[in-house]
């Protein structure tokens, strides 16, 4: 049994359109699908990229409260302390007179606050 392997071999032009039409079309829509799927990619990217954007502005702004209201709580830390340390100042000077006065023997002269 012979077969005539030159006639199952051969293709006819008609056989090799749909297949050559087929890869054209391949070759042609596959960079256009490629690049609608990058968009899609980069709109996806982007929208997670302005939240995060967002969240480090907001972030940024929380500290900068923080840190006014930091400063300005430092601030009456030490005003008070300086009128804490003032009154501790004051008696102090107003016991030292009165101890200088009791041991000479006087009545104390209270100065006035």
């Amino acid at each position: 049994m012979i077969m005539n392997t030159a006639a199952t071999t051969d293709m006819t032009t008609s056989d090799m359109l749909p297949r050559a039409l087929i890869v054209i079309v391949a070759l042609v829509f596959t960079p256009v699908l490629a690049a609608v799927r990058a968009a899609e990619t980069r709109a996806t990217e982007t929208h997670v990229s302005d939240h995060g954007n967002s969240l480090g502005e907001a972030i940024k702004r929380d500290a900068k409260a923080v840190g006014a209201a930091f400063k300005e709580g430092a601030h009456r830390i030490g005003v008070a302390s300086k009128a804490v340390a003032h009154e501790i100042a004051t008696a102090a000077k107003r016991g030292a007179t009165e101890t200088r006065s009791a041991l000479r023997g006087q009545k104390a002269d209270t100065p006035a606050t």
